[in-house]
């Protein structure tokens, strides 16, 4: 198979290989790119495009590759885990992530050429450790994403957590922060309240601090303190539902006072 020199790109000029797209991927930490491109044999006209993004940490990479697909696509066996298409491979190994694209109907090269790149790459931790903050019960397979700052919009809402749940009859998205304490917690989770103040926003009905209130696009939205985090709820209507998510959160978290 032959290739390309790699293209190198830092965080000054990564605009030069994705501009519109440099910022994002910034904010998720993203130190360093190498673009290159492969034939499967001299003189072919199949060609794979190769992204390959140092995201400084295997935090990073997972937030880049669960940004990017969603839980209703293909996936394969590839290192920790790939998203696959007929066009495309991507995946996240150690604190790298792994962008592949080429013609319709080259997966199957796509796919052997994602297995010699994992093979060059030692392994990080797996995406269940990675995520192991988020409640295991009723969480949907490969839903998970990272959010590295301002969830919701809310500047105080960084490093953020979210997973699709089955919540009785529903489902529903966990968005999960956690702070450094329940004192920080419990001033973002007023600066939460405050900013939606405009909204009426109502008392949630929980054995949790929370308020709720219903948003044009998202649907019912519900915020509560959860001991050190602020758990925001999107998408369920029933209250018993969405308190049984949040005492799977509180099973490992203290519980502030007066929630019971």
């Amino acid at each position: 198979m032959a290739s390309t020199r790699p293209a190198w790109y830092r965080r000054d000029n990564l605009f030069e290989a994705i501009d519109g797209q440099a910022t994002e991927y910034i904010s998720y930490g993203c130190i360093g790119l190498a673009m290159l491109e492969w034939k499967s044999e001299k003189g072919s006209a199949e060609k794979i495009q190769i992204e390959v993004y140092d995201m400084g940490s295997p935090l990073g990479a997972f937030g880049a590759y669960s940004r990017a697909h969603v839980g209703e696509q293909q996936f394969a066996d590839i290192g920790e885990e790939a998203a696959v298409a007929e066009d495309a491979v991507e995946f996240a190994r150690n604190r790298f992530y792994v962008r592949m694209m080429g013609p319709v109907g080259s997966s199957e090269t796509l796919r052997s050429v994602a297995r010699s790149i994992v093979a060059k790459i030692a392994p990080g931790p797996k995406p269940e450790e990675i995520t192991a903050s988020l409640p295991r019960k009723g969480r949907i397979a490969r839903s998970e994403r990272w959010i590295p700052e301002a969830a919701f919009g809310m500047d105080f809402l960084r490093s953020v957590f979210v997973a699709r749940y089955r919540l009785g009859s529903e489902t529903g998205d966990l968005y999960l922060a956690s702070f450094s304490d329940t004192a920080e917690a419990q001033s973002g989770f007023e600066k939460f309240r405050q900013a939606i103040r405009s909204r009426s926003p109502q008392d949630a009905r929980s054995r949790y601090p929370g308020f709720s209130n219903k948003d044009e696009w998202m649907g019912h939205i519900g915020v509560f303190q959860v001991g050190r985090c602020i758990a925001v709820v999107v998408g369920y209507g029933d209250p018993d539902a969405a308190d049984g998510l949040l005492a799977e959160i509180g099973k490992e978290l203290p519980i502030t006072s007066g929630t019971q």
